[in-house]
């Protein structure tokens, strides 16, 4: 997990994890649209000191009220989100609606999807998270993702990311291959410092130079 620092970051977003000598930042670069909506998997975490710390960054005046202390033994909580259901979330990014994004996707090779976040948010609302039955992401305006939280199949509770402190951060690259038409294809996602499966690849030049080559 990469720990945010300056600039918003939300789940569901695209853009570039950018290394520098003394800093490491995440440029979003696209907000695409999720019309249909994505399933989400969380889980409750307890603060320690190091997560309270890349907290502590983000938000400079304590917005959630995260009352951490070191010496007591009952912390308080965070999320741990992550995109579940990776397929539908390829089929969207393949519709016609972001399909200024996805062919912008197929010539860079060090884009990313923001798939896991670390966020806080008032412990109040955790509990709330924690009856929720089903989590999904959607769209939440312009530019904008929010959390919809189900039980008994009806919506209770949308949460805009806006509203909560997210601290941390994991990527997934995209893996491509050409199909029978010669056209390329986003097949996959897979988290950073993982392998795309076989025969597809996170380069689309390298994608077309091997599928180019098998039909020698």
């Amino acid at each position: 997990m990469h720990t945010a620092v300056k600039n918003p970051i939300a789940l569901g977003v695209i853009g570039i994890q950018e290394k520098g000598i003394q800093f490491s930042e995440y440029q979003t670069i696209a907000f695409p649209e999720y019309k249909k909506r994505i399933r989400v998997h969380a889980v409750t975490t307890d603060f320690t000191a190091k997560t309270f710390s890349a907290y502590s960054k983000v938000s400079k005046n304590d917005a959630q009220q995260v009352k951490y202390i070191d010496s007591i033994k009952r912390k308080p909580k965070f999320l741990n989100l992550e995109l579940l259901d990776r397929i539908t979330t390829i089929a969207e990014l393949q519709e016609d609606y972001n399909s200024q994004t996805y062919n912008y996707l197929k010539g860079q090779q060090d884009i990313t999807l923001v798939t896991n976040i670390s966020m806080a948010v008032s412990q109040e609302l955790i509990r709330e998270i924690e009856q929720a039955e089903t989590i999904f992401l959607k769209n939440g305006g312009y530019k904008q993702y929010q959390l919809e939280l189900l039980k008994d199949h009806k919506t209770f509770k949308t949460i805009l990311f806006s509203d909560t402190a997210i601290f941390a951060y994991g990527l997934s690259f995209f893996c491509w291959s050409e199909n029978d038409k010669r056209q390329m294809i986003l097949r996959d996602l897979v988290q950073e410092h993982s392998s795309c499966p076989k025969n597809t690849y996170q380069d689309t030049e390298k994608a077309t130079q091997k599928t180019n080559y098998f039909k020698l």
